[in-house]
């Protein structure tokens, strides 16, 4: 069921479905809730998702130009209260892990479980934060649909692009669906956000990192480091990019169910 609430800083898009352990799922740059569909469905058949429109993404709004990954993890907080949940098993994609990164870093006592979907605690680069000031000036520009065209089809494997055409179409069509100040606000925030690799080694909970062998944006040899210096299990696809849950989605909600059931 896909609900709203309206806040002070945003009105907040969020759906809602099944029973049980709750698992809240968070979309990353340029994704918005239906880019789980794929597995959403499935898992709320044994447990309940909750995924949300981050601020600026998807249908949720942004009522001030300017947004943190903190500001967007006080809006997780904000959904989980209003529907008077306590633990959460927190799970986030790319921009999404950033964001369960200053939620657990806030508010760690809400938290069953912590898991990484294709994501780092590391802050950007130079190179990165110059990287994100282009498109910045890009989206500016009105080049948007260049953007979105060319980043998403990069975040499947190279070998699985012809495969999953249909999907990648209709994650361009969310992806161009993002507003240009969205965009604009969370490349900011991105490009600000501090590394966390420290507190993510002292957070105490069960923690998972998803890692795929061919993702163009972590290098799985890193990625892999990454997880073990934080204490985090490493759960590996084999045949992957930047998007296991569509790549290899029997295998992801396997994996998902699996860190549940464990708990």
């Amino acid at each position: 069921m896909i609900k709203s609430i309206d806040i002070i800083k945003y009105k907040i898009r969020f759906s809602d479905q099944g029973d049980g352990a709750v698992l809240v799922i968070l979309h990353g740059y340029l994704e918005a809730i239906e880019t789980f569909d794929a597995i959403a469905c499935e898992l709320a058949k044994s447990t309940r998702v909750i995924s949300i429109d981050l601020p600026g993404h998807g249908k949720s709004d942004l009522k001030q130009d300017q947004v943190s990954v903190e500001d967007m993890a006080d809006a997780v907080y904000a959904v989980i209260q209003h529907l008077d949940i306590n633990k959460i098993h927190l799970m986030g994609h790319s921009m999404g892990g950033y964001v369960a990164l200053a939620f657990a870093d806030k508010y760690a006592d809400n938290l069953a479980s912590f898991s990484f979907l294709h994501s780092s605690a590391n802050a950007d680069t130079e190179e990165k934060r110059a990287n994100r000031g282009r498109e910045i000036e890009f989206i500016r520009k009105g080049k948007k649909d260049l953007i979105c065209t060319t980043a998403i089809p990069n975040t499947f494997s190279n070998k699985n692009r012809e495969a999953f055409s249909y999907e990648i179409d209709a994650l361009i069509e969310i992806a161009l669906y993002t507003k240009d100040e969205g965009m604009i606000a969370a490349l900011n925030a991105m490009m600000i956000r501090p590394d966390r690799n420290e507190m993510l080694r002292e957070l105490s909970v069960p923690k998972y990192s998803f890692i795929g062998k061919e993702d163009n944006f972590i290098p799985f040899e890193k990625g892999v480091e990454w997880a073990q210096k934080n204490g985090m299990q490493p759960i590996i696809f084999d045949y992957s990019g930047h998007m296991s849950f569509i790549e290899e989605k029997e295998k992801c909600i396997e994996a998902v169910l699996s860190i549940l059931e464990d708990l």
